[in-house]
C-alpha cells in the first residue's frame, strides 16, 4: 500500500501495492516527472535461473532520495547484464498493461491537484483521458485489453483493521471507449445464493481472468475482507472466499496470489490459494507487504515494497530476491 501525505490534500492512499510513506512536494502528471530517478537491475545468474527465460517487467521509477516519486516507466529484462530502458514518455502513479501494450496509467492532471486515467496503446501512445476521483491506488488491465479496473481512495487512512471510515472508488473501464463503465458498488453481490448488501462496503483490487470478462476483487465490510468473483457483462458478483485482499489470478486461472492480514494488525503476508483444492501457502517473503502481487509466469510472484521490486517462488519455497532497485508497480510483460 502506498501511503502519501499531500501538503494541500491530506489524503492517504491505501491498498496500493506498497508500504512506505512519502511526502509529495510536487505532484506528477502523465507527461512529466519530478526527477531523473532511474531503476537499477540487481539480477544475477542465480536470480535469473529462478524466473522464466526472457522474463520482462514494466516498472515505474522511484526516487526516494528526495521524497518524490518519479513515475517514468521502464522495461526491465530479468537477465544478468541487462539494463532497464525507458518505455515511453508517460509518468504514472499506478500503471498496468497487457501483452499487446494496451495500458492504463493513473496520473496527476497538469495542475497537480486532481488525477486522471490515461488509456494508452502500444508505445504508450495516449488514446483517451478522463478524470478520476481521489488518490490512485490500483490499476489492472484485462489480458484481452477490452476492460481495465482501477481503485482510488476518496477518504480515510489505510486498510488497517482499526480504521473503518475509509472510502474507495473502484471502477471498470471500457478501454475501447476510454471511459469508466460502472463503479463496483453497482454490482449485485450474493453470498450462498442470498443478497449480500452492506452499507459500509468498499471494493478494491480488481484483477481479470484470461477471458477478460470475469474478474476478482476484494469487498471489505465491518473489518472483514471477502473475495468476490464477478463479470463485467452481467454486473453480478458472488462471495467465494474470506480473508483475501488484493487478489491476482495465475495465468492458468487455477490459483490466486493475495495478501492476508496478520491477526488484527496493520500487517500482511503474501499467500497463494489453489482454488480447486483449497490449499493455501504463505510465501517465503516474511516482511509485511501491502501490495497487489503480480504473476511472472506460472511459478513466480513479483511485488514491490514501494522502494524495490522482488520475486519469490509461488509454491512457498525458496526465498525472495530483489530484482529491480528503485522501482515499484511491477507489471509482467512476458
Amino acid at each position: 500500500m502506498n501511503r502519501r501525505v499531500w501538503a494541500l490534500a491530506a489524503v492517504a492512499a491505501l491498498c496500493v501495492g506498497v508500504g512506505g510513506t512519502y511526502v509529495a512536494v510536487a505532484a506528477l502528471t502523465a507527461d512529466g516527472t519530478t526527477s531523473d530517478a532511474k531503476p537499477r537491475l540487481v539480477v544475477d545468474a542465480r536470480v535469473a535461473s529462478a524466473v522464466a527465460p526472457g522474463s520482462e517487467l514494466l516498472v515505474r521509477a522511484v526516487d526516494y532520495g528526495n521524497e518524490r516519486l518519479n513515475g517514468r516507466l521502464y522495461r526491465a529484462e530479468l537477465a544478468p547484464g541487462a539494463a532497464p530502458s525507458q518505455a515511453g514518455d508517460l509518468a504514472c502513479e499506478r500503471v498496468h498493461e497487457n501483452a499487446a501494450g494496451d495500458g492504463l496509467c493513473l496520473a496527476a492532471k497538469p495542475h497537480g491537484f486532481d488525477y486522471e486515467a490515461v488509456v494508452y496503446g502500444p508505445g504508450q501512445q495516449p488514446r483517451q483521458r478522463f478524470a478520476v476521483p481521489g488518490v490512485p491506488d490500483r490499476a489492472r488491465v484485462a489480458p484481452d485489453g477490452r476492460y481495465a479496473g482501477f481503485t482510488t481512495f476518496l477518504s480515510g487512512h489505510t486498510y488497517s483493521a482499526g480504521v473503518r471510515s475509509f472510502e474507495t472508488h473502484t471502477a471498470i473501464v471500457d478501454m475501447r471507449a476510454g471511459k469508466s463503465l460502472f463503479d463496483l458498488h453497482e454490482l449485485d453481490v450474493t453470498r450462498d445464493g442470498e443478497p449480500f448488501e452492506r452499507a459500509d462496503a468498499n471494493f478494491w483490487g480488481v484483477a481479470f481472468t484470461a477471458d477478460g470478462d470475469r474478474f476478482y476483487a476484494t469487498l471489505g465490510s465491518g473489518g472483514r475482507h471477502y473475495l468476490i468473483e464477478a463479470r463485467v457483462s452481467t454486473r453480478q458478483a458472488r462471495v467465494i472466499g474470506e480473508h483475501i485482499e488484493c487478489p491476482s489470478p495465475s495465468p492458468d486461472g487455477s490459483r490466486i496470489a493475495y495478501k492476508r492480514r496478520i491477526g488484527k494488525q496493520d500487517r500482511w503476508r503474501l499467500h497463494v490459494l489453489d482454488l480447486a483444492s483449497g490449499r493455501d501457502v504463505a510465501l517465503a517473503e516474511r516482511r509485511s507487504i501491502d501490495d497487489q502481487p503480480e504473476w511472472l509466469g506460472d511459478d513466480t510472484i513479483v511485488y514491490s515494497d514501494d522502494r524495490n521490486v522482488y520475486a519469490v517462488p509461488a509454491d512457498g519455497g525458496g526465498r525472495p530476491h530483489r530484482v529491480v532497485a528503485r522501482a515499484s508497480s511491477p507489471v509482467a510483460l512476458r
